[in-house]
């Protein structure tokens, strides 16, 4: 990739973290006691023989550290399938975010998200963006937060030049717990600029075991608004995941 590529991706990233250097130091109070690791690692597998040769891999993993000021987030996943010896899926994602806090319920944050699907008609997307998040529900049983911001997404579609442009970002995670051995999640992102809107929304049913293991049956949609000819607008990936937590 050209320098010139690259120096608008730089200029970003030291505005964002300059961005958030910036915020106002937090009161103690305004905190939530627990800092620290948590985080959580899955794995789903499907294995089919017989007239059809089939199988499927899907993997994920988050890890987050909090502190009285920050908050930090990485998400990596890989899902991947075949049959008759022929790859019929094959997706990476990774995502990082780092929020500030500046009260109890709302921060600024900045986020890094890189995406690689072989049958999405894209070679790459990959897009940093920072903005205003606020935590708009927080109950025992409720939860819900916003996000808004802007950024610079590249992409590239197959067989054709890498592009840049400007998006606006927004988000939403949602978590009710149903029972206290079922929670329901739903994450929402869409990311907007002039020549595609990509949009995912994932929708997961977490029911616990025991102290360490669960089972997470998620059903995910992604959306972009531009792709080849030969391609879908709108793939889904439905899982059924064995969930061990790694702190707890």
């Amino acid at each position: 990739m050209s320098l010139k590529r690259i120096a608008p991706l730089h200029c970003i990233s030291l505005g964002l973290a300059g961005l958030l250097l910036a915020a106002p130091p937090l009161a103690a109070q305004e905190w939530s006691d627990y800092t620290g690791w948590s985080g959580d690692a899955e794995l789903g597998a499907t294995l089919n023989t017989g007239n059809t040769e089939s199988e499927s891999l899907n993997a994920r993993a988050r890890l987050r550290h909090q502190t009285q000021q920050w908050r930090h987030t990485l998400q990596l996943e890989a899902h991947t399938g075949s049959e008759d010896d022929e790859t019929t899926e094959e997706r990476y994602l990774g995502a990082f975010q780092s929020d500030r806090r500046l009260s109890q319920r709302a921060y600024l944050f900045a986020a890094l998200r890189a995406e690689k699907d072989r049958f999405s008609g894209y070679d790459y997307q990959r897009a940093l963006s920072a903005g205003y998040g606020r935590q708009v529900l927080d109950t025992p049983r409720l939860q819900l937060s916003l996000e808004g911001g802007a950024g610079l997404r590249q992409d590239q579609l197959e067989g054709q030049a890498a592009e840049e442009e400007v998006i606006l970002r927004g988000a939403a995670a949602l978590a009710l717990e149903v029972s206290d051995t079922t929670r329901f999640t739903e994450d929402l992102l869409v990311q907007s600029g002039e020549d595609n809107t990509e949009i995912e929304a994932v929708s997961a049913l977490r029911l616990r075991i025991n102290d360490r293991f669960s089972t997470r049956l998620s059903f995910t949609v992604q959306h972009n608004t531009q792709v080849p000819a030969d391609r879908e607008h709108t793939d889904t990936i439905t899982a059924v995941n064995l969930v061990y937590d790694l702190w707890r």
